[in-house]
């Protein structure tokens, strides 16, 4: 079922993800190998980028209800 959109659905979304983002890189201090810590790395940026995109559509949004969500293909 297709759920409307609103900014304060997004905002918490950033929120969400800014907290992971924040864990993971708490994490990435507290591992010792190498490419464990490069992956957490990379986990914190897409974490981050994802946080902005979704803050700038939030931003972006003229009123409190703005699109549905789409259903995601399952990997």
């Amino acid at each position: 079922m297709n759920q409307p959109v609103t900014k304060d659905m997004l905002l918490r979304q950033v929120d969400g993800l800014r907290d992971l983002a924040r864990r993971a890189r708490r994490l990435s201090d507290s591992v010792t190998a190498e490419e464990d810590r490069r992956r957490l790395g990379r986990y914190v940026q897409e974490l981050d980028e994802r946080a902005s995109v979704l803050e700038r559509e939030a931003v972006d949004a003229k009123t409190g209800q703005f699109a549905t969500i789409a259903q995601r293909p399952a990997p």
